[in-house]
């Protein structure tokens, strides 16, 4: 059946607007403000409107929603962000949601009618452990721009940047097999998330490839379990190495092995995610799994304000990921 042809009175009829307000908001008539004018372009391209439309200029401010700034990681991806925005002459604001939904959702409802160009997510652990993204979900209704990296959400259709966390899971159980490890330990603070998921599997795949190897899992979130934990496998298990998916689990297994007495990287070798400050003058130096995170904060932004720029009709959902690399220290053996 065809459709009937969208016109300037169904678009008032739908808004509850006048029609002189749809054409002068199509118009981009300083007449109207940003906030209607926003709200009109967005609906009128939903409807498939085929009439002209001057769009609202850009304020060229974008958020940045984030878990926090005291994990390396995020700091280092906003330090990234924060380059090419200077360059680009936008304007940064930061959100720190502390993995709360809560927050995070609050964050998004306030923004969602302020001058916002688009919005940069790496999504709160709640929201992820909850599958609860309904507050991320009006961002794309509204047809706001918006790019997630690192914990991203599958089911929903926006751009995303990722690290191959799968493929670097398996990469570093192969590094220690062929360092001759046979009795590997895997721990983690981060096994709700995504990309702690993801690099698990791609530890299992790898360890599942070798007979003689076996793997320990210690996936306490308790700092103090998991350091309980990591005392026990360290004295009772025979472990030949460790593969610490998240900073805090890396240096707790450091500071561990180290008040033990055993010998790293003779007796123990540990990697660690990521190359962070604290991995590069910890003792001895952490041989990590580099996301190279500030250049995922430069393509993040990059993807973001092509997005703003883009005005087509049809726009195609991107992923793209970042291959991760062994950045070898003190902790693992030449």
């Amino acid at each position: 059946m065809k459709k009937n042809k969208v016109t300037l009175s169904i678009l008032a009829e739908k808004l509850g607007l006048s029609i002189s307000t749809i054409s002068k908001s199509l118009k981009n008539s300083n007449e109207i403000s940003e906030e209607t004018k926003q709200l009109v372009v967005n609906t009128a391209r939903k409807m498939g409107y085929k009439g002209t439309v001057e769009h609202p200029k850009a304020h060229k401010i974008i958020a940045v929603v984030i878990p926090d700034v005291v994990n390396g990681f995020f700091a280092q991806v906003l330090t990234g962000i924060e380059q090419m925005a200077a360059e680009n002459d936008y304007k940064i604001l930061t959100c720190l949601t502390g993995d709360s939904t809560e927050k995070e959702a609050s964050f998004i409802e306030s923004l969602l009618n302020n001058t916002i160009d688009g919005f940069i997510v790496a999504v709160a652990e709640e929201s992820q452990v909850a599958s609860n993204y309904s507050h991320f979900q009006k961002v794309l209704d509204r047809k706001i721009p918006m790019v997630m990296f690192d914990r991203v959400v599958d089911e929903l259709e926006c751009d995303k940047i990722t690290n191959d966390d799968l493929l670097s899971g398996i990469r570093a159980v192969q590094f220690l097999v062929e360092k001759r490890d046979k009795q590997l330990c895997m721990i983690s603070t981060i096994s709700q998330l995504s990309v702690g998921k993801l690099r698990e599997e791609g530890i299992r795949r790898q360890v599942a490839q070798h007979e003689d190897v076996l793997l320990n899992v210690i996936t306490n979130v308790d700092e103090k379990q998991l350091d309980a934990r990591i005392e026990d496998a360290l004295k009772y298990d025979g472990i030949d190495a460790i593969i610490a998916l998240d900073q805090m689990a890396g240096i707790i297994a450091l500071n561990k092995a180290k008040e033990l007495g055993v010998n790293i990287p003779n007796d123990l070798q540990i990697i660690c995610y990521s190359n962070v400050v604290t991995s590069e003058y910890s003792f001895p130096k952490m041989t990590v799994v580099d996301q190279h995170a500030v250049e995922m904060g430069n393509k993040t932004f990059t993807r973001l304000r092509n997005l703003i720029n883009n005005l087509e009709d049809i726009k195609v959902t991107r992923v793209h990921t970042l291959k991760t690399s062994l950045l070898e220290r003190g902790t693992t053996r030449k």
